[in-house]
């Protein structure tokens, strides 16, 4: 089931897999200390903090497939009590999140008993999933509208309308005393160009087989601090076998800068930046991760 000589990494990962027998391949994702500190630098609202919790996971699984240098970014936009939110990860790991939100607006929901669906907290809009492999490249981005009791069904919607892969996503976030974790699974099935009519209701069959069981897990098994990702996807797909693959470390790791900050002054005009100059210095925070910058006016002429 496992590479000889394969780091052995418990949390904080991402972990590849292909299962032996069927034409499917996937992505575990589990979050601890990560997802924890990032929600908690804000002091999110438990609503808040569920939705950017899940946006991180999906960051994670969906970049966990990059083959180059680049960030992906998962963005939603709406006119609901909770206005944006973005996730992104870097490669190979580094993930940061922020999310803005109405707290009379949140409080509303809080008081109405509310389910925790998209619809109700994040109202009419759109997800947006971006692909930036730096200047070089053209940037991708995808959009799908709001649809669905999840962000994790928006993104299936997405692959089912635009890419037409077939894809399942499981996305579990928990908070207990305090601390928050998060854990997903995303199986696809494998396009097989040279499947002959026989192949493809073979193939169909494993997809089905692979769904049911993947439909079989728990909250609690995504996010468990205990149960490691290996022992999971034996327990769902020990009867077909599994392939790992070498995992992804993820880190708590904003990607803002001093050097970035100056860049982006630089593209302002001057009247732009005159009521954030004070004693010639402009001061910038970091959305993200609270950083504080102070570039000096004559840095940026």
């Amino acid at each position: 089931m496992t590479d000889a000589g394969q780091r052995i990494i418990t949390d904080n990962v991402i972990q590849p897999f292909q299962m032996a027998k069927a034409g499917v391949r996937g992505r575990v994702v589990r979050m601890g200390s990560v997802v924890d500190s990032i929600l908690n630098r804000h002091g999110y609202p438990e609503a808040v903090g569920r939705f950017l919790g899940e946006g991180l996971v999906l960051a994670a699984m969906l970049g966990g497939a990059l083959k180059f240098d680049g960030i992906f970014t998962v963005q939603t936009k709406g006119d609901g009590a909770i206005s944006m939110i973005a996730a992104d990860m870097t490669t190979p790991g580094d993930m940061r999140g922020y999310a803005s939100f109405d707290p009379e607006k949140l409080d509303e929901k809080a008081a109405e008993g509310s389910s925790l669906n998209v619809k109700e907290y994040l109202g009419n809009g759109y997800a947006a999933f971006t692909i930036d492999a730096g200047e070089e490249h053209k940037r991708y981005q995808g959009i799908v509208d709001l649809e669905g009791d999840s962000l994790a069904a928006c993104m299936e919607n997405y692959f089912d309308k635009s890419e037409q892969i077939d894809t399942l996503l499981r996305v579990a976030i928990e908070k207990s005393d305090g601390k928050w974790r998060a854990g997903g699974l995303m199986i696809q099935r494998l396009p097989d160009e040279n499947a002959t009519e026989f192949n493809q209701d073979r193939e169909e069959e494993n997809w089905r087989n692979a769904q049911a069981l993947a439909g079989t897990i728990t909250s609690q098994e995504l996010t468990s601090p205990i149960l490691k990702s290996a022992e999971l996807l034996y327990k769902l797909f020990h009867e077909d076998g599994v392939w790992l693959y070498e995992p992804q470390e993820l880190q708590d790791q904003c990607s803002c800068s001093a050097e970035r900050v100056l860049n982006t002054l630089k593209t302002f005009g001057g009247s732009d930046m005159e009521d954030m100059v004070e004693d010639g210095i402009i001061t910038v925070d970091c959305q993200f991760c609270s950083s504080k910058y102070e570039i000096r006016v004559d840095d940026i002429i």
